[in-house]
């Protein structure tokens, strides 16, 4: 652990006070908690400026941008299909001509096939793309939810030094 305090996590934060943390900040800190002590990050954590908000917020945005991402890669993916099943209709087109071989029908089944092999491709990378953002989301829910049970044990440990 080579965060021992509070100057030195600001530090590698790149900020002056907790007030200068931002969204991004946060996503920052979460990754360096591996590097602090325990009573570092909870230390920390009691200053953040409206923590629930900044959580709350960083995840509505990582949604929000990885909803647009999945939208526009749908797009993409569309005009991909619609291009493939052209071509389809195209290559149909040219087998129903009457004046071919056997050696030209053979290759435009074999262009039926590349095209059809090309759109599982297509289809498969649009869903690994899909299962990445869920798991970029998911990891970020996951920082949210580290933070938020952290900043409850604050709580919990203030209310037990109070009681005692």
């Amino acid at each position: 652990m080579d965060i021992k305090n509070e100057d030195d996590l600001r530090k590698r934060l790149g900020i002056d006070s907790w007030r200068n943390l931002s969204k991004d900040k946060l996503l920052a800190f979460v990754s360096e908690m591996p590097n602090m002590s325990k009573e570092v990050a909870l230390k920390a954590i009691e200053q953040f400026p409206d923590f629930r908000s900044l959580v709350v917020d960083s995840l509505t945005q990582v949604q929000a941008q990885a909803a647009h991402a999945v939208d526009v890669n749908w797009k993409s993916q569309k005009k991909v299909h619609k291009a493939l099943a052209d071509y389809r209709k195209a290559l149909e087109r040219e087998l129903d001509r009457e004046n071919l071989t056997t050696e030209d029908r053979f290759a435009i089944l074999g262009l039926f096939q590349k095209a059809i092999d090309q759109e599982s491709a297509k289809d498969s990378e649009h869903k690994a793309f899909v299962f990445g953002i869920i798991g970029t989301v998911a990891k970020v829910a996951a920082v949210g939810l580290v933070a938020a049970v952290a900043v409850l044990g604050v709580s919990t440990k203030i209310g037990d030094d109070s009681a005692s």
